[in-house]
């Protein structure tokens, strides 16, 4: 009987090859013969999947967005749930690159983001994973606008550019620290953030 391969997770799993060599190595590592090592299968194997170098990180581009994008469609802000700086800090928080894992999934956007610069194709899957992160924040921040949980005199698209260039300069900065530095002061940042966009003090008045 013919051995059942399980077509979608292998590609998955290629894909996540791809994503460990890149958080080493940069993009510049990737190619089919060290994803497929990497992937403990035959460079046949992945060249069955994805013919050229560009298919696979195409695919694999494309499968780090569905996963950023899954993370913001975790916004819970609304009637019967959190409240919108409740809910915006533990999406932040979230979004935050706190262990190994993130830290690496933040490396390999950083060698992504590079690629869009000169990728078309990359560009545009980018500007449809802005579209869907301006989304889920304009319904939460016209939530807060509903609930007068925006700062005073607040614009909401400049709240929503804020927190977009916030979660950007999260990913970048944790693209370039070193293994184990603090996230201390994203942490700090991200309240701050969540301060500036209620109109809340970002500290405990003193006693």
């Amino acid at each position: 009987m013919p051995k059942y391969v399980d077509k979608d997770a292998r590609r998955r799993g290629v894909a996540a090859a791809l994503r460990r060599i890149a958080a080493r190595e940069g993009l510049e590592g990737v190619s089919i013969r060290t994803v497929a090592a990497e992937a403990g299968i035959s460079a046949g194997a992945v060249q069955r999947d994805f013919p050229t170098k560009d298919e696979l990180l195409a695919f694999a581009f494309h499968d780090a967005v569905d996963a950023v994008a899954e993370r913001f469609s975790r916004i819970r802000i609304g009637p019967g749930r959190a409240g919108f700086a409740e809910g915006l800090r533990a999406v932040l928080l979230d979004l935050l690159p706190v262990d190994d894992e993130r830290r690496a999934q933040a490396r390999v956007w950083a060698a992504f983001y590079a690629r869009a610069a000169v990728v078309p194709d990359f560009a545009r899957t980018l500007a449809d994973l802005d579209g869907l992160s301006r989304t889920a924040l304009r319904a939460a921040v016209g939530y807060a606008v509903e609930q007068g949980e925006l700062a005073p005199g607040l614009d909401p698209e400049e709240a929503v550019e804020l927190l977009l260039v916030l979660v950007d300069g999260m990913w970048l900065t944790a693209a370039r620290r070193p293994p184990g530095a603090s996230v201390d002061p994203q942490r700090a940042a991200v309240d701050a953030a969540v301060a500036a966009v209620t109109g809340a003090s970002s500290r405990e008045p003193r006693r």
